[in-house]
């Protein structure tokens, strides 16, 4: 897929998904930003690969496109709402994943879909969640100071939302550890190296 198609795609989902974002008359102006796909922790972007967030006062929407994948791993996205960002240590800028395990913060790390990486090396994935919603929560172990349950999204125009992209290794053929891959965020990593997040985009306020 190649940057002018990426385009293409990003202005067709601002067309069509105002809808999704329920409008009422507390919701409020719908914030929509597009951000690039990076590899994990670093600033190298993934070519042919892009994001979509679209926030209001009753949610976040999100559609990620990205590339640069292994055929036939398994991938799941996870969200993560930083709802006080403001709270995040800012000895690097803006919020990383450590930032979780501050109270203050009130983070929440949520599955957000998994798929089987097809030969093209592509995956996409979109979704919704409401205010105070925190369908597919995951406390990271050791993270004692994480709220959990897991708030979901408490400040919708006011958190950092970060897409995070993970690796789970090759679809298993025994259906059940198939649907942990796909489903959970330690699925499949039962196999030294299979697992580890290698893509995010992230969408401040």
């Amino acid at each position: 897929m190649n940057k002018t198609l990426i385009l293409i795609v990003m202005l067709a989902t601002l067309c069509l998904v105002p809808n999704v974002i329920a409008q009422n008359g507390s919701s409020g102006n719908v914030r929509t930003s597009i951000r690039p796909v990076t590899v994990f922790g670093g600033p190298t972007i993934i070519p042919a690969a892009g994001s979509t967030v679209m926030r209001n006062n009753d949610g976040v929407y999100w559609n990620i496109s990205t590339s640069s994948l292994t055929p036939g791993e398994v991938v799941t996205l996870w969200v993560a709402f930083f709802n006080n960002p403001q709270f995040c240590d800012q000895t690097v800028p803006g919020c990383v994943p450590s930032d979780l395990n501050n109270l203050l913060v009130q983070g929440s790390l949520q599955w957000a879909g998994g798929a089987i990486v097809g030969a093209n090396g592509r995956a996409d994935f979109s979704g919704y969640l409401g205010l105070n919603d925190n369908t597919g929560f995951f406390i990271l172990p050791g993270f004692n100071n994480q709220p959990n349950p897991a708030p979901g999204l408490i400040n919708p125009k006011g958190a950092d939302v970060h897409l995070v992209i993970r690796r789970h290794g090759q679809a298993s053929s025994d259906p059940a550890t198939l649907q942990a891959q796909l489903n959970s965020f330690t699925g499949g990593c039962s196999v030294a190296g299979a697992c580890a997040n290698i893509q995010a985009s992230i969408h401040e306020p």
